[in-house]
């Protein structure tokens, strides 16, 4: 998988995770990392896709997708977004994952 495909999955896990919360500050960071608001790969707000490519490789591997998507998470230094993202475990991701991945989908 590249960067952008686990950029769009940490970002399903999370909206997933405001659906449940509504938390502001969770919101707030959705509206910036929406990876659907424009055509081509990237953000709504291109610093958070250009910052979180700093930080991953460009190819990653199912099986080192959840614990690169943490190392990121927690890059963030913010607890109510990473209280969400571990609200799901490593079985949830996967599942996501799956299904995302199985999907057509933009890369």
């Amino acid at each position: 998988m590249n960067q952008f495909e686990l950029f769009t999955t940490i970002f399903y896990v999370l909206d997933a995770a405001w659906d449940k919360s509504k938390d502001e500050e969770l919101g707030d960071f959705l509206s910036g990392a929406n990876p659907f608001l424009f055509e081509d790969s990237g953000s709504a707000d291109p610093a958070v896709f250009a910052e979180f490519c700093e930080q991953v490789p460009r190819e990653i591997s199912v099986g080192s997708s959840y614990q690169i998507a943490c190392q990121y998470i927690e890059s963030l230094h913010n607890r109510k977004i990473r209280d969400a993202f571990l609200s799901f475990d490593e079985q949830a991701w996967h599942k996501v994952l799956k299904e995302y991945l199985a999907a057509p989908h933009k890369r």
